[in-house]
């Protein structure tokens, strides 16, 4: 259990390393296919003892960030955000908001013409947006406690 808690907690770290400036789409969906494997790996049953979902749950904070960006979620995220049941629950809204930073940064530097495209525009507004509901939660979190 530990090799696996600790290789996401890697992989994680990865993705929110400082020096890690951005990150596209395309990357996160191959990252996904990684955290699969290692998912599938979990349920192979490679520990005797161990029940079937035990070792799967070391990636459980992987999976819902990387669904939570991939399904592109964020109605469902901020809407039951705080909830017990939530879609979401491991997804720390200030890891969020460090991949969505870096996500930014892709959108504005990829192209120069980038900003007169109608749909490029569109797609840093909702980002800006995004990334101001997440500083608010962290907000509200930090005055909270």
């Amino acid at each position: 259990m530990s090799a696996c808690k600790y290789l996401a907690t890697s992989l994680l770290q990865q993705l929110t390393d400082p020096e890690l400036k951005q990150i596209t789409m395309g990357a996160l969906k191959q990252f996904n296919l990684d955290i699969r494997e290692c998912e599938r790996f979990a349920r192979s049953g490679p520990v005797p003892g161990f029940r079937d979902d035990t070792l799967q749950l070391a990636f459980i904070n992987l999976r819902q960030l990387l669904d939570l960006f991939i399904k592109w979620d964020w109605s469902t995220y901020f809407a039951d955000y705080g909830q017990p049941t939530c879609k979401y629950l491991r997804v720390n809204p200030a890891t969020a908001l460090i991949l969505l930073e870096k996500m930014k940064d892709t959108s504005r530097k990829n192209n120069v013409f980038a900003q007169f495209r109608r749909n490029e525009r569109d797609k840093q507004k909702l980002i800006d947006t995004v990334a101001k509901q997440l500083r608010s939660l962290i907000n509200s979190n930090s005055t909270a406690q």
